[in-house]
């Protein structure tokens, strides 16, 4: 034995271990700490995204279409475009629920279940209606939602001063000086 009690060693050079330089090994270098964290960061950023977009997407559909495809999923939304058919918006009691069918650019009809303020300018035959809702297992359009696109560009200065109130007569008159 050695004076360290090492019973390995006894002093003598041929018994001796060889000695080797002590060097730390660590499975976190600092290059591999922040390339963790920013393989972290991109993959929640990328599923942030794609779930915010995923949810957010709303796809146009023609009448055909939607009864073609049942009654949509809880949570999905689909959009769809028409025109209101004539004689066909009927205002519940209450004043905010209306039905009403719409027609597509094909033809086809699909009845809708409204729940919301309808302004004037809804009745106008020149007016394209995007709703966003869903399709029920009853054959009925169902939304909360109704956009109803420029009609004013189709309408004379008479109409539209008809439809804000007015007499329906020209709102200026012309004078030419000779």
């Amino acid at each position: 034995m050695n004076k360290y009690d090492d019973p390995i060693s006894d002093g003598q050079p041929e018994n001796r271990p060889q000695e080797v330089a002590a060097t730390a090994t660590t499975l976190f270098t600092p290059r591999v700490k922040v390339a963790v964290a920013l393989a972290l960061f991109v993959g929640a950023l990328g599923y942030f995204v794609f779930t915010t977009f995923d949810s957010a997407t709303v796809y146009y559909m023609s009448v055909s279409e939607i009864e073609a495809g049942g009654p949509t999923e809880p949570g999905k939304f689909i959009r769809l475009t028409g025109t209101l058919v004539e004689e066909s918006f009927v205002r519940q009691p209450n004043g905010l629920d209306a039905r009403f069918e719409i027609r597509d650019e094909a033809g086809d009809i699909l009845g809708v279940n409204y729940s919301g303020e309808i302004g004037q300018v809804f009745f106008n035959p020149h007016s394209t209606i995007d709703l966003e809702g869903r399709y029920t297992d009853q054959g009925v359009f169902v939304t909360e939602q109704l956009v109803i696109k420029c009609p004013s560009k189709f309408l004379t200065e008479a109409e539209r001063d008809e439809l804000e109130g007015g007499t329906g007569a020209a709102p200026y008159q012309v004078v030419i000086d000779a």
